[in-house]
């Protein structure tokens, strides 16, 4: 029977750095090895756990069976490990940490006054944007993955494991080329004609726009479907596309682009733009001033 006071705690860590890397060469890295003893301690383990844990396919270490299910238990391990260690620590701003934060690009296009905050006076702080593929990444902030979300959600009901902190609030125009022929006011009936590009960040089958569509029983004709906010905007000149995005984004582009905006032709609630954490983490010196910096910065209340 396998047993963990017969292994090497190292020989855990180097498990969860290939799961996540699915590298031999990234893992030695991280760990700061040589690939050598990288490659030797992963032979190690296999040995203490009796299985070939990774096998490597197209330069890729893809986890057997059996290292899948040991991931269930070991990554979150090594996790609540790692916080119990930190939270036993004083946080300093002034010391090297880094804030792993999952945002679309229009939540992180709006964080830049933020960041650029920091880098001014926490020049030592870093923060990494990641793109992930489901609005509210529940396990991936319990488990530490990520520190927080920062993302827009129209939903009332919050899961109970998240808390958060409410940023701003803003409601959506659309967009049309300069040369769209379209004259003043935009109709809904005109606005169902026209071809329309869709922002889908999470690969979702619809938008909010046809949320708001199918509660009148209507449905818009798509002819571009895209997952980045940003880029959207561009794809509409020289078109007679319509695009639906942020007000807040959408008066900036419309100058730079030298678009046309209107009102949306029928009632669509407006957004909240969030930040999320896991409530585990409620307590944790880094978590805590990070987001007494955001809302002191913005002027929130928390």
């Amino acid at each position: 029977m396998i047993n963990i006071n017969n292994i090497d705690l190292n020989l855990l860590k180097l498990f969860a750095c290939l799961y996540r890397t699915a590298s031999v060469t990234a893992a030695a890295e991280e760990l700061n090895l040589s690939q050598s003893a990288c490659s030797h301690a992963l032979q190690r383990l296999r040995e203490r756990l009796e299985d070939e844990l990774f096998v490597r396919v197209d330069k890729q270490m893809l986890p057997t069976e059996y290292s899948v299910r040991l991931a269930k238990s070991v990554l979150p391990a090594l996790s609540q490990l790692n916080q119990g260690l930190a939270s036993s620590q004083a946080f300093s701003d002034q010391g090297e940490h880094s804030f792993k934060i999952a945002a679309t690009d229009y939540v992180a296009w709006n964080m830049r006054s933020f960041t650029a905050f920091l880098s001014r006076e926490y020049p030592k702080i870093k923060i990494e944007f990641i793109q992930i593929d489901e609005r509210l990444p529940q396990e991936m902030l319990q488990s530490g993955e990520l520190d927080l979300l920062c993302g827009i959600e129209h939903q009332k009901t919050l899961p109970e494991s998240l808390a958060k902190l409410d940023w701003f609030e803003d409601d959506y125009l659309c967009l049309r080329c300069a040369d769209h022929e379209l004259s003043e006011p935009l109709s809904l009936d005109y606005f169902l004609q026209c071809q329309h590009v869709l922002v889908t960040p999470w690969n979702e089958a619809r938008g909010v726009v046809d949320v708001g569509l199918s509660k009148l029983r209507k449905k818009r004709h798509v002819a571009i479907k895209m997952a980045s906010l940003l880029a959207a905007p561009y794809f509409i000149s020289g078109t007679d596309y319509l695009l639906v995005i942020p007000r807040k984004y959408a008066e900036q582009i419309q100058q730079q682009l030298a678009l046309q905006v209107s009102p949306v032709p029928f009632a669509m609630e407006n957004y909240k733009l969030s930040l999320y954490w896991h409530r585990t983490y409620q307590n944790d010196p880094k978590l805590k001033w990070f987001i007494d910096a955001f809302s002191e910065f913005y002027r929130l209340k928390i």
